[in-house]
C-alpha cells in the first residue's frame, strides 16, 4: 500500500508534515502505549549513564547504594579519572554489584578509561540484562534492567565487529518489544529501524515510522533525525519527499540533542534552510515547536536560528 499525504494519523505527518500532533498506532501492546503516556518524560533511559553522572546519581540514589567500591567508582568518574572509576566499578562487580556492571558496560561502549570494546560491553550489559523482572518493586533497578535490553539488543541488531558477531535481530527485536513496554524511547528506535531495514522481518515502512515517532516523541533525538532523512529522501513506492516536513524533524532533534550530534544536526539544518523559502521555514519551525509541546518535555528552545 502506498504511503501518501492521504494515509491517516501519524503517516500523514512524517509523509507531509501536516499532523504533528496525530495519534501513533502501533503493533506495540496496548501496556507499551500507556506507558509512553504516563511516564513521559522517559528522560531517565537514554540519559541514565555516566555521560550524565549527575542525572544517574540522582536516579540511582539512596543510602544503602552508593559506598565502598561504587562511591569510589562515581567519585573518580566525576573528577574525569577513568581508569580509577573502572578499576573501582570492577571491584564492585566481582562482588555482584549489578550497578557496577551497568556502568563497565558503558565504560567499554564508550572507551572511557579503557580502550572501547563492544564485546566486553556486551558482556557487562547482559548480565545486568539477565536481572530483568517485569515485577520487580526496585522502580530504580527495574529501569536499570529495561536500559540494559536495550543495549544488548542494539548490539544483536548490528551484529559485533566486522564478522557482526551476536547479529540476532529477531532477538533484538524480542528484546526492544519487552523494553518498549517500559516505554524506553530507543526500543522503539529500535524496533524502527528493524522495521525500516527488514532485518530479520519483512519491511515495515508504515509501522516502522509509528516507532519512530514514537521514540522521537520520547525525546530521543537519533529518531526524529532518521524522521527527518526519511521526509528528506523519500522512500521509493512508498513515501514522498518532503524537505518541510523534514526540517520540522531535524529542527526537533537540535532540540534535543547535544554536543557534536546538535552541530551535525543544525548543518543539515542550514543546507535544508538555504534551498526552502521563509515561509515555509517558518511552517516547519511552527511544527517542531507545536510537536516538542505535545511531548510534555521541555526541551532547549527552537528558535529563529534553527
Amino acid at each position: 500500500m502506498r504511503i501518501s499525504e492521504h494515509t491517516g494519523g501519524s503517516i500523514r505527518f512524517a509523509v507531509m508534515g501536516l499532523a504533528l500532533l496525530a495519534g501513533v498506532g502501533t503493533a506495540v501492546s496496548a501496556r507499551a502505549q500507556d506507558a509512553a503516556t504516563v511516564e513521559a518524560p522517559i528522560l531517565q533511559f537514554h540519559s541514565f549513564e555516566p555521560a550524565n553522572p549527575r542525572l544517574a546519581a540522582k536516579i540511582l540514589s539512596g543510602p544503602s547504594l552508593w559506598r565502598g567500591d561504587l562511591e569510589a567508582a562515581r567519585e573518580a568518574w566525576r573528577k574525569g579519572r577513568y581508569k580509577k572509576a573502572k578499576a573501582a566499578f570492577e571491584r564492585a562487580w566481582n562482588n555482584g554489584n549489578l550497578v557496577a556492571a551497568w556502568y563497565l558496560g558503558h565504560i567499554y561502549r564508550l572507551g572511557r578509561g579503557t580502550k572501547a570494546n563492544p564485546s566486553r560491553a556486551f558482556f557487562y550489559y547482559r548480565q545486568v540484562a539477565l536481572a530483568y523482572d517485569p515485577d520487580d518493586v526496585n522502580r530504580k533497578r527495574l529501569m536499570m534492567t529495561v536500559d540494559a535490553l536495550v543495549r544488548v539488543a542494539n548490539y544483536y541488531r548490528t551484529g559485533i565487529g566486522k564478522k557482526r558477531r551476536k547479529y540476532d535481530p529477531k532477538r533484538a527485536f524480542r528484546l526492544y518489544n519487552i523494553a518498549a513496554g517500559h516505554g524506553h524511547p530507543a526500543a522503539f528506535y529500535g524496533l524502527g529501524l528493524i522495521a525500516l531495514h527488514g532485518e530479520g522481518m519483512k519491511k515495515r515502512p508504515r509501522r516502522a515510522i509509528n516507532w519512530l515517532i514514537k521514540a522521537a516523541r520520547g525525546g530521543y533525538a537519533p529518531a526524529a533525525v532518521m524522521l527527518g532523512k526519511l521526509a528528506e529522501t523519500g522512500v521509493k513506492g512508498q513515501l514522498r519527499r518532503n524537505e518541510v516536513a523534514a526540517l520540522s524533524w531535524y529542527m526537533v532533534a537540535a532540540a534535543r540533542a547535544g554536543g557534536k550530534e546538535a552541530e551535525r544536526i543544525r548543518e543539515r539544518i542550514r543546507k535544508l534552510k538555504s534551498r526552502t523559502d521563509k515561509a515555509s521555514i517558518e511552517r516547519a519551525r511552527r511544527m517542531a515547536r507545536a510537536f516538542i509541546a505535545s511531548t510534555q518535555q521541555p526541551p532547549r528552545a527552537i528558535t529563529a536560528a534553527q
